[in-house]
Parts: structure tokens; C-alpha cells; sequence
């Protein structure tokens, strides 16, 4: 008597890609259950579940807390050296952007933000907290600190939506230049709640030190991205 073979992972999660790669799952449409996807395919839930989180490891689908499985919207093309900011790249690419501000406080450096930002431990920083995203969904966290030293008042300013504007128009100085360090993390559950994503869930971050026409550092910026909603775009011209 033949032994029928047992449908594998890998097999399930060609399928499912091969569904959303010819269109018969679109952007934000909801998976099968797990068993669904299993009796469907005539294997395991077990072996469903590893597929599907195969296929979030690689951005392909994400999971909504309490909600399920869905196909990962279109990505943002994230240029890091870019010289346009988040409410205007996001915009050009036919995204609807939002930024919501989460909290704005006065802070004492601590050792670490004060070598990252050349001043003295104990001397008085803005700290704002937004969180950001298109088309409804919330895609990145970050942390930034400001010198009020450089940007006095800067506290009392809307910075909801875009500090860079503030510091252009009310403090007549730019964003001159922009050092960048990009790694891979995971969130916190206090993180990964306010991006409805599980807690643990993989994520980019991007530090960013941001200086004057002066050289002075007016900007520590600490981003955590979704890892499933960025695509990282650089233009190298030729030497």
C-alpha cells in the first residue's frame, strides 16, 4: 500500500506566497485559520503554524493581536540618506501619513545621551515620542532628543508632525548633515502593543545623529520600525 507523503512547511508556504504573489490574496486581506490552512492542504496545524510564521519572518504577512493573519500592505521605500522627511517621502509615494504624538518632556542627560549628543551629564534635554505610519497603520516608534541649549523654547513648540519644520522656520537652521547606525532588534510589549504587533516581533532600528550648518548636534533620533513595512532604498552614484 503507498504511503501518501506529508505536506511540508516549505510546501504550504509556497503555496501561500504563490496566493499572494498571483493575487488571490491582496494587501490587508485576512488568511485561512490555521486549520483551515491545514485541512485545506491535508497536513498539520502544526505545520501551518511553522509556515506562517516562516512567512512573517520574511515581511510576507503579519499578525494583528486578537485578529489573525493578514497579507502585509505595500511596503515604504525608506532612503536613509534622504533629504526629505518622513511626512513628505511617505506622501510622495501615495501614502496617506500620520504622526501622533505620544509624549514631550524635560529630561536630565544621562551618561549615555550625553556623549551621544556633546553635552555635559545632567544638562536639561527635550525628549518627544511619536509614533508614525501610513494609510492607517502604525509603522514605526521613535524617541528624539533635542538641545535646548541650541533651540531655546523648543519645548513649548508643536512637534507633532514635524520638528525639522520648526527648526527651519522658527530657529533658522537645517539639517546639515546626518550619521546614521541601522540594526535589526525586537520590540517590547510596550512597543509591540502600540504597533498592534506581538511582543518580541523583529524590528529596524535606526539611530540617527543629526548636526547643524554649524556642526552642532541638535538631533539624537532612535527609530523602530516594523520590520514587514520598509523597504531600505539607497542611491549610490558612481565615484
Amino acid at each position: 500500500m503507498a504511503v501518501r507523503k506529508t505536506v511540508s512547511s516549505l510546501q504550504v508556504v509556497e503555496y501561500l506566497r504563490n496566493c499572494i504573489e498571483h493575487g488571490d490574496l491582496q494587501p490587508e486581506d485576512k488568511l485561512p485559520s490555521e486549520r483551515v490552512i491545514s485541512e485545506t492542504l491535508k497536513t498539520t496545524r502544526v505545520t501551518a503554524r511553522e509556515a506562517l510564521k516562516q512567512l512573517e519572518a520574511e515581511g510576507a504577512i503579519y499578525r494583528s493581536n486578537r485578529r489573525g493573519w493578514f497579507v502585509t500592505p505595500r511596503r515604504i521605500n525608506y532612503d536613509p540618506s534622504r533629504a526629505s522627511f518622513f511626512m513628505d517621502y511617505v506622501a510622495d509615494q501615495g501614502f496617506v501619513p500620520f504622526s501622533r504624538e505620544l509624549s514631550k518632556n524635560r529630561i536630565d542627560a544621562s551618561d549615555r545621551l550625553a556623549k551621544k549628543m556633546n553635552v555635559k551629564e545632567g544638562d536639561e534635554l527635550v525628549e518627544l515620542e511619536r509614533v508614525r505610519g501610513a494609510n492607517g497603520r502604525a509603522v514605526y516608534l521613535e524617541s528624539i532628543y533635542l538641545n535646548p541649549q541650541l533651540l531655546p523654547g523648543i519645548y513649548d513648540q508643536d512637534l507633532e508632525h514635524s520638528v525639522s519644520t520648526v527648526v527651519r522656520n522658527i530657529y533658522s537652521q537645517e539639517f546639515a548633515t546626518t550619521e546614521l547606525d541601522i540594526t535589526v532588534g525586537a520590540l517590547t510589549a510596550e512597543q509591540a502593543e502600540l504597533l498592534d504587533a506581538p511582543s518580541g516581533y523583529t524590528c529596524i532600528c535606526v539611530h540617527r545623529i543629526t548636526r547643524n550648518q554649524n556642526g552642532d548636534i541638535l538631533e539624537y533620533d532612535r527609530e523602530f520600525w516594523r520590520h514587514d513595512s520598509l523597504n531600505i532604498n539607497v542611491l549610490i552614484q558612481g565615484q
